[in-house]
């Protein structure tokens, strides 16, 4: 039996779409050799983490883009990462709408500096996840209609994952025009993202205080009161789990921006097989 080379993917999602490309990447690369698993961020270890990239020469590092920018739970990730003496590869890639000028290519030099050079930056577009009133693109649940956009994604995965055993570099939009772009999104984003935490609420009506956004949250944002209701923090990521997946349609950011969910269901996930709970942090 020919022993696989190591290649843990590190990834976040919010609502899925990042750990549907990250499984596809998965079985693409172990079909070419690697020993390739997906790991969601909420749920590895750092001393696990840290042992998977010690046995690695490339790992991988996967998270949806938000405002042409990361997650603040991922730049956490990133900054916990162990400082490398011998540079590693990494492949990055990130799972979008439609464009996010430079993808993960702004995370060059941070990565970097503690000894991880990027060879390749991919972008998958997802289906939208945004269900809310404030962002007028349309959105779907019906999972015949990603059909189309998904098989795109995995035959990209497929061409990246032979790219990586080729050796080959593939760095999408890793150009100045792409960088100053992307910026268009992401310094507002990066402007009004702690102020945009103060609009989560909940709808005292219809909250039945299941506490499953409590259990769901990645950043340990929500908390239930003493009158069994739903307290959001100053810590909120945008993974929009609380949104999509609360039963009763009870949460809302500003006061009416579950009236598009209530016509058409949220989105659940890029497949009907996906659940929170495959990546959630575990309690």
């Amino acid at each position: 039996m020919v022993n696989q080379k190591p290649l843990p993917l590190f990834f976040f999602s919010g609502t899925g779409n990042t750990w549907w490309v990250s499984r596809c990447l998965a079985e693409a690369l172990s079909a070419r050799g690697f020993d390739a698993g997906a790991h969601s961020i909420e749920q590895v270890a750092p001393a696990q983490a840290a042992a998977l990239i010690r046995s690695a020469d490339i790992i991988g590092l996967g998270f949806p883009i938000y405002g042409s920018d990361a997650p603040r739970i991922f730049h956490d990730f990133i900054r916990s990462l162990p400082e490398q003496e011998n540079e590693k590869s990494v492949l990055g890639y990130v799972t979008q709408m439609a464009w996010s000028g430079d993808g993960i290519n702004f995370l060059y030099r941070p990565l970097l500096v503690r000894g991880y050079r990027l060879r390749w930056a991919v972008e998958f577009n997802m289906p939208n996840n945004i269900c809310m009133d404030i962002f007028p693109v349309p959105y779907a649940s019906d999972y015949a209609r990603f059909r189309p956009r998904l098989a795109r994604a995995r035959a990209r995965a497929e061409k990246l994952a032979g790219m990586v055993a080729r050796g080959q570099p593939w760095r999408q939009n890793s150009n100045p025009l792409a960088a100053a772009s992307a910026w268009l999104q992401r310094a507002p984003f990066r402007l009004v993202h702690d102020w945009g935490r103060n609009f989560w609420s909940v709808d005292a009506g219809l909250c039945i205080s299941c506490g499953l956004c409590v259990r769901q949250c990645p950043a340990g944002n929500i908390r239930m009161s003493g009158k069994g209701l739903p307290v959001y923090g100053e810590e909120c990521v945008y993974c929009l789990r609380c949104f999509n997946y609360c039963p009763e349609l009870a949460v809302l950011y500003g006061t009416k921006s579950n009236r598009r969910a209530a016509r058409i269901p949220p989105f659940k996930g890029p497949v009907p097989e996906f659940s929170p709970a495959l990546i959630a942090r575990q309690h």
